[in-house]
């Protein structure tokens, strides 16, 4: 049985522009879809280079009727900026272009630069900004390493036929030259094995998985609808990551997820989340990072019983930040409740170290010991918040 049927002379049409995925030690798997095809592959060499490397895929019929194609390439060399070509049938899909990527960077390699941000596929036609996004980051793309999606890439339910209408369109300048890796968020969770995970390919189960870049160690978490997935099997995995990450003498430690723990903004308190803490503190992890409420908000840093730790950046903890403005923001659109968090009046006085209400998402650079933190609105492009971390 054939994936499709091509008459003589047919050149496959690119629906989904590629993405690319599990960028990891010397690897990364390049994705794209179109409307026919049997076989693909990708063409890539290092930029300046004069000999074409080639690397065959695997096509499967998706959920949605399109043709996926997907293709791992192996044995890069670390941090090298690569060319490539994708192949459907031994043809390029029309409209046919030539993209590019960095290569992961090894352990030795302590200089890179990510953005994250969350709750970015809110419909343009329900107020929603991810086109104001994906131009944005676009500015950026030569700069940025990889991106991480913290969870609601699809409103309302995370639907497989409403990513080619409410996401990729709007990031053909970002996702074939930046990889990303996401999250679950609570608008994801809408049979996730039969869509969210037709959509990526992420390390472990993807609900919750681990990678480490450079010098630092990421770690994903699924927060589902709050309560965690499977919370028990979830933490018992992520001491072990912890562990690891320690005993590998990593020196940055971020978790990303989707909820928020404590916090001042319109959400409440998460407390499967604030049962982490105390692991965050005993591992030292040093960001977590969250969407959820749309909007900026960055805390001073907690210890384990999510209590401030006097003496702010400059001491122990980890520092929490919310930046669920990637395509929604309350007040607008389907989220019309007023913002009306004070945060100088919140439950939890000196809790909050920056607040922004405003369509946004975060810039990092690590150097070695040191990194920056930025919040960047997506309309105005303003650095409205910066911070560091020194080890």
């Amino acid at each position: 049985m054939t994936m499709a049927s091509c008459g003589e002379g047919y050149t496959p049409k690119m629906v989904r522009q590629p993405y690319l995925q599990s960028a990891i030690a010397d690897s990364v798997s390049v994705l794209w879809r179109t409307d026919v095809g049997n076989g693909c592959e990708v063409r890539y060499r290092t930029v300046g280079a004069s000999r074409w490397l080639t690397a065959k895929g695997v096509v499967r019929v998706a959920n949605t009727g399109l043709i996926a194609n997907e293709v791992t390439l192996t044995g890069l060399d670390h941090a090298q900026v690569y060319e490539y070509q994708v192949l459907t049938d031994g043809i390029e899909p029309a409209p046919s272009k030539m993209y590019r990527f960095r290569a992961p960077l090894s352990r030795a390699d302590t200089a890179f630069t990510f953005f994250a941000v969350g709750d970015v596929g809110e419909p343009v036609a329900d107020d929603g900004t991810p086109d104001v996004l994906g131009k944005a980051l676009a500015l950026q793309k030569d700069q940025f390493h990889f991106g991480l999606f913290l969870g609601d890439i699809i409103y309302p339910d995370g639907q497989s036929e409403d990513y080619d209408k409410n996401l990729f369109p709007y990031f053909t300048e970002v996702f074939p030259y930046v990889p990303v890796f996401t999250v679950l968020g609570n608008h994801d969770w809408h049979e996730p094995q039969q869509n969210y995970m037709q959509e990526w390919k992420l390390p472990n189960n993807e609900h919750y998985y681990s990678f480490t870049y450079g010098n630092a160690c990421f770690i994903a978490l699924d927060s589902k609808n709050g309560e965690m997935h499977e919370y028990d099997t979830q933490r018992e995995w992520l001491i072990r990551e912890l562990e690891n990450a320690r005993e590998g003498g990593t020196d940055w430690l971020i978790v990303f997820l989707h909820h928020n723990g404590k916090s001042c903004t319109y959400k409440e308190d998460y407390e499967a989340v604030v049962s982490l803490y105390p692991l965050f503190e005993k591992y030292r992890v040093d960001l977590v990072l969250n969407g959820h409420a749309h909007t900026y908000e960055r805390l001073n840093p907690m210890d384990g019983g999510g209590q401030l730790v006097p003496g702010g950046l400059d001491k122990a903890g980890f520092t929490s930040i919310t930046i669920g403005s990637g395509g929604k923001l309350r007040g607008i659109g389907t989220d019309p409740g007023p913002f009306t968090p004070d945060p100088d009046n919140c439950r939890y006085p000196g809790l909050v170290a920056k607040s922004v209400h405003d369509w946004a998402y975060a810039k990092f650079h690590i150097n070695g010991k040191k990194l920056v933190g930025q919040a960047i609105t997506t309309k105005e492009h303003e650095v409205v918040d910066t911070f560091e971390l020194v080890k």
